[in-house]
């Protein structure tokens, strides 16, 4: 069974989705070899209207991480460690 990682943002960015951009891609990077099912969505919403057609997103603060259509971030930015730990703990 794949899981899939959704990170989403608008389509102009702030400094706070290009920090979390960079700590998934990081995360992904060492993540993607012990867990081939990964599945990785980088999703930038051009117009706000469109936030509701994405699955799993509660919160309309961006960035957000959903996991397998479960928000688990929205608007925050946790340290790397504590978003590697909250993506292995989705990963189950």
């Amino acid at each position: 069974m794949g899981v899939r990682i959704d990170v989403v943002s608008l389509s102009e960015p702030c400094s706070a989705c290009n920090i979390i951009y960079g700590f998934v891609k990081e995360i992904m990077e060492k993540l993607k070899e012990r867990y081939s099912f990964l599945e990785i969505n980088y999703i930038e919403i051009k117009n706000l209207r469109d936030i509701y057609s994405i699955e799993g997103l509660e919160v309309e603060k961006f960035p957000a991480i959903i996991i397998n259509g479960e928000q688990i971030t929205a608007g925050t930015i946790p340290d790397i460690k504590e978003l590697e730990r909250i993506i292995l703990k989705g990963i189950g």
